[in-house]
């Protein structure tokens, strides 16, 4: 018994043992896993749009019809009193009156009934009309490249062109068909300076991150952005040319300080924007396609560059 007891006990240790390495392996994966979605969640940023609004469908769309008032109701009621005919239960049982008079009350209720539903109706006309004339009037505006319509879209759709992911704020510059987003973006702090794979034993190994891959990862990463603002700016706006200037806080070797300053200017323009399969590019080397500004390089990162773009009057949005 004592025997077969010691075995037991070298069986259950044997098994405490396979199931710690296995739990170990399986929270190393898990560690993997969550490093790798981070690492391509933050270089994918642009790949998640906003919805597109159609502002040629809104200048497109009709005017909503009038309602007419209808006396459908007291129509049905009058035919039901006139095609009256008395059943034979209702003679026997002496209920012909009380369903005459039914049909009679009906009959004089009806024309209020028809009455309401045309005040419904008209109700809805009325708001739906408004919204109509609303819509059509900031289309247009639109069209016409109005700043300050500009702008009101901006201001009530602001959250769509906005996520954690991008930064602390998004600053606009605005003037009739002139449209100039300046992102303040994360510090390369937001790129994980580490590295990490599951060993063949199944352990986690964590080394440090290359700073030539370091600073390859946070380029993509604001210029996924770049692609993130003017996509969505793309969707809710009209127009064929949007400035994207993101900022980032740098040494300014002057002061000691940090302080806000450009580090990626892009002119982009619609029809290039549209041909871009943003599923699979790489946000860094698609740059390549617009008119932009960059200073990069493996060794030392990004360097503080001039803005594209006009000088307007700015507006900070929150």
């Amino acid at each position: 018994m004592a025997a077969i007891a010691r075995q037991m006990e070298r069986e259950a240790e044997k098994k405490r043992k396979q199931d710690y390495k296995e739990a170990v392996a399986a929270n190393a994966a898990q560690d993997v896993d969550d490093w790798k979605s981070y690492i391509a969640e933050l270089v994918s940023i642009h790949t998640r749009l906003t919805e597109p609004m159609d502002w040629q469908s809104i200048l497109e769309k009709p005017e909503p019809s009038k309602p007419v008032r209808s006396s459908a109701k007291e129509r049905k009621a009058r035919e039901a009193l006139e095609g009256f005919r008395p059943r034979l239960r209702d003679k026997v049982l002496g209920r012909t009156a009380r369903r005459k008079s039914e049909l009679e009350h009906k009959l004089s209720v009806a024309p209020d009934l028809d009455d309401r539903k045309f005040e419904e109706e008209q109700h809805r006309y009325e708001e739906a009309l408004a919204e109509w004339k609303e819509d059509r009037a900031l289309a247009e505006r639109l069209a016409a490249g109005e700043g300050a319509a500009i702008r009101q879209v901006i201001e009530e759709m602001q959250p769509l062109v906005k996520e954690d992911r991008i930064g602390s704020a998004i600053n606009f510059e605005i003037a009739d068909n002139y449209l100039h987003a300046k992102p303040m973006v994360h510090g390369d702090e937001i790129v994980p300076d580490f590295r990490r794979k599951q060993l063949a034993s199944g352990k986690l190994s964590q080394t440090k991150m290359p700073k030539g891959e370091f600073n390859e990862l946070y380029q993509d990463y604001v210029a996924s952005v770049a692609l993130k603002v003017a996509g969505d700016l793309f969707h809710v706006l009209p127009l064929d040319t949007v400035y994207v200037t993101c900022e980032a806080e740098m040494l300014n070797t002057a002061t000691g300080h940090l302080e806000p300053a450009p580090i990626l200017s892009v002119q982009f323009v619609r029809p290039t924007m549209d041909k871009l399969n943003l599923a699979s590019v790489d946000p860094s080397d698609s740059m390549t396609n617009f008119n932009h500004r960059m200073s990069w390089s493996k060794t030392k990162g990004f360097q503080a560059v001039e803005s594209l773009g006009a000088n307007t009057v700015s507006a900070r949005l929150p």
